[in-house]
């Protein structure tokens, strides 16, 4: 199989032939249609966080089960599939509480020896490797989809429009009515943006600095806009809100954008921090405004259940309720997958993807 290789850390990726294992017990092998480049993507290959080179990095794939292993019922071959970075092991604490977003079998850089080079094994980021034409997960990470929509256009519900969407939704609880600020148009705050649509919010305020991001924002449910280069966004918030917000979401990763959001809150307000920051980023808040019953909460996966939560989104997209072709784009082929990045990395693109020729 062909995959982008990331060597070292900013190097640009080299498309190589590598060797793609057959599935073991419990697990599948996926033939990739198209793979979303997040920001976390791009943040491991600029910082080396969370990954061991050479790896391949895209987490956000879906695909069409090529071959399974012994002991799997979940899928079959020849199922459309969006993989699900979240392990659901069934064993962990977090899992046997419900909460399979903990999932102590989660790994930034899975490397089980499925995926090698010449001998080598390589890194999986969040045990996935997107950005190869075919992977090895488990069968649990392979979410059945619908065959009424396009892979392509669902790839990103295997991160940023769950992770987005769940922040609003799961973590935040956004309510029917209530007023929500979002931190960043990018792909997760687009998604969180479109949930508090769908739960009714009655305001939306979508934060972000870039003219276009904030145009695409007010089609996908936004009411309000505030760029932070005209001013204090959080002042602005509160002028417009008449002393704050109910729900704010940070989709930035930034510990200066997450204290801003919490500064946006009315008495009672909830804030959600869902982007990935460095690992030494750090938030500083006001303990009298916690006194106020504000809350910061941390989401990861917007708290979501793959299992559980990804058919939810799959409908709400038949339904047209959840619009995905907006966020995603443009394509690029594998060979010119840096430029994928560079669009990402430049502001050019919410959610670039790299879509597989042969599997087109």
């Amino acid at each position: 199989m062909r995959a982008a290789v990331a060597h070292e850390r900013g190097a640009p990726l080299r498309i190589e032939e590598v060797l793609v294992r057959d599935p073991g017990p419990g697990e599948v092998r996926v033939r990739l249609v198209a793979c979303g480049i997040c920001a976390s993507d791009l943040h491991a290959w600029r910082s080396g966080e969370g990954i061991a080179f050479p790896a391949v990095l895209g987490h956000e794939a879906a695909g069409v089960v090529e071959a399974v292993g012994s002991g799997v019922s979940e899928v079959a071959k020849g199922q459309p599939v969006v993989i699900a970075w979240i392990p659901r092991c069934g064993k962990c604490r977090g899992c046997r509480s419900g909460r399979t977003h903990l999932c102590a079998a989660m790994r930034t850089d899975g490397n089980d020896g499925s995926i090698s080079i010449h001998g080598q094994s390589l890194g999986r980021y969040m045990s996935v490797a997107g950005l190869s034409e075919q992977v090895v997960v488990r069968a649990r990470a392979a979410i059945p989809a619908p065959e009424s929509l396009s892979l392509r256009s669902i790839c990103p519900v295997g991160c940023g429009v769950t992770t987005g969407f769940g922040a609003a939704v799961i973590t935040g609880a956004a309510r029917w009515g209530e007023s929500v600020a979002v931190f960043g148009c990018g792909c997760v705050g687009l998604s969180a943006i479109q949930g508090a649509r769908v739960a009714g919010a009655g305001r939306i305020v979508a934060v972000d600095p870039n003219p276009a991001r904030l145009r695409l924002a007010g089609d996908l449910g936004a009411t309000d806009f505030v760029a932070p280069v005209d001013g204090d966004p959080v002042r602005a918030i509160h002028a417009m809100t008449e002393g704050g917000v109910d729900l704010a979401v940070e989709a930035v990763g930034n510990g200066t954008v997450a204290g801003q959001a919490f500064d946006a809150l009315a008495p009672g307000g909830r804030a959600v921090v869902v982007g990935l920051p460095s690992y030494t980023e750090e938030v500083h808040v006001s303990m009298l405004s916690l006194l106020l019953d504000k809350s910061l909460h941390g989401s990861i996966h917007g708290s979501a259940d793959p299992l559980r939560d990804f058919p939810k989104l799959f409908a709400l997209a038949e339904r047209g309720e959840l619009r995905l072709e907006e966020m995603t784009g443009p394509d690029f082929s594998l060979e010119n997958v840096n430029d994928a990045f560079e669009a990402l990395a430049s502001g050019r693109a919410v959610r670039p993807r790299v879509v597989f020729e042969e599997s087109a």
